[in-house]
């Protein structure tokens, strides 16, 4: 009896030279009623069968690694939903925290004064304020820095201020917050360094700031400023960071709450990139601010430019907790220093700084002069 397997497998055999066998040895094993011209042919329709099958095996085989590889990534994002599911937990947990220091804060008398406007200035003023990374403790060789001792130099700061507008006879006053108002909890290691929550930082440093422009409400009409800066993202995964998903949003609907009642101070909304970068005039100068975490130092002018979409004639960042002035193609540039000084990040890297945040005299001929006000 003729077994076609084998029959089919000495042909393919004969055509891929796999064998030396003839057709007629082929026909006389199997005992064939075929004529060796047709078994030829046979072969050839045997072959195409067999090629057909093979490709339909690699199909299959990459049927199932894309399979496999759609497993794989349904599992990635798997891990990163839950991921993501884990980080609203945190943040809704701080939203619950927030709650009792908002209802406490509620408590607190509304700001009232009795500033009024009697004669308009040649010169106007801007108050960079930036870094305070208000909630870190800092106890080194050449720093201590803490809650308390950001209200102290803060106060100090706003007498400066005060002193400062009274001699250049100031009436307007541009203050612009650059970012890191709070230490947060971008790393481990500052959650360790931290003296408060990040719910208390961003209640605490709200109530401060609002504090701040009261105090200087009554000296100026205040102009206010704020974005965002690196230590204020909510999300610890750098990867992740939002410009939108950061505590800066908080802190300013919470300031504006507090000084409703101020008619002499206004608090601007024209920020650009979900907070990221601010643009303002003062005295016909096109005022750009950011943080500075973001931009090259040497491309700070193209790169802002771009983003507010005109000239800029200054730019105010921080960042860099050391305080700079330089020019790009005629434009100054400020860089500030921080209320902080020198944390432990900065000592082991021997990157000393003290305290400080500027002033910037500013009239219709561009900035008349600064203070690096030393706290």
């Amino acid at each position: 009896m003729m077994n076609n397997k084998e029959l089919i497998k000495d042909c393919l055999g004969k055509l891929n030279h796999l064998n030396s066998m003839s057709w007629d040895e082929i026909n006389k094993k199997h005992q064939t009623e075929y004529s060796n011209e047709h078994l030829r042919k046979l072969s050839y329709g045997f072959k195409l069968y067999a090629d057909a099958l093979s490709e339909d095996n690699i199909v299959d085989n990459e049927t199932l690694i894309e399979i496999k590889k759609q497993k794989v990534q349904l599992s990635d994002m798997r891990t990163n939903i839950n991921a993501k599911i884990r980080d609203l937990a945190r943040t809704e947990n701080v939203i619950n925290l927030m709650k009792n220091e908002i209802k406490e804060l509620s408590n607190s008398k509304s700001f009232f004064n009795d500033y009024e406007n009697i004669s308009v200035s040649q010169n106007d003023m801007i108050l960079c304020l930036g870094d305070w990374h208000y909630g870190i403790e800092i106890n080194n060789a050449v720093n201590k820095y803490n809650t308390d001792i950001c209200k102290e130099r803060l106060n100090k700061l706003s007498d400066k201020v005060i002193q400062y507008g009274k001699e250049n006879n100031i009436d307007k006053l541009y203050i612009t917050c650059l970012g890191d108002l709070v230490s947060g909890e971008i790393h481990n290691t500052i959650k360790l360094d931290n003296q408060e929550s990040v719910a208390k930082q961003v209640i605490q440093v709200s109530e401060i700031l609002a504090q701040l422009v009261n105090k200087l409400a009554k000296h100026f009409y205040c102009v206010l400023s704020i974005i965002q800066g690196n230590h204020d993202a909510i999300d610890m995964n750098k990867s992740d960071r939002l410009n939108r998903n950061n505590y800066t949003k908080l802190i300013k609907e919470i300031v504006r709450v507090r000084l409703d009642q101020l008619d002499n101070v206004f608090i601007l909304d024209n920020e650009f990139n979900d907070g990221e970068v601010s643009c303002f005039n003062v005295k016909g100068l096109t005022v750009a601010t950011c943080h500075g975490d973001k931009i090259d130092k040497l491309k700070a002018k193209q790169q802002l430019e771009m983003v507010v979409g005109k000239p800029v004639q200054l730019i105010l960042y921080g960042h860099v907790h050391n305080p700079q002035h330089y020019e790009i193609n005629e434009t100054s540039v400020y860089v500030i220093g921080s209320l902080s000084g020198t944390d432990e990040y900065a000592m082991n890297r021997k990157l000393y700084s003290i305290p400080s945040q500027t002033i910037l005299i500013v009239n219709d001929e561009g900035v008349k002069c600064s203070y690096d006000i030393k706290l």
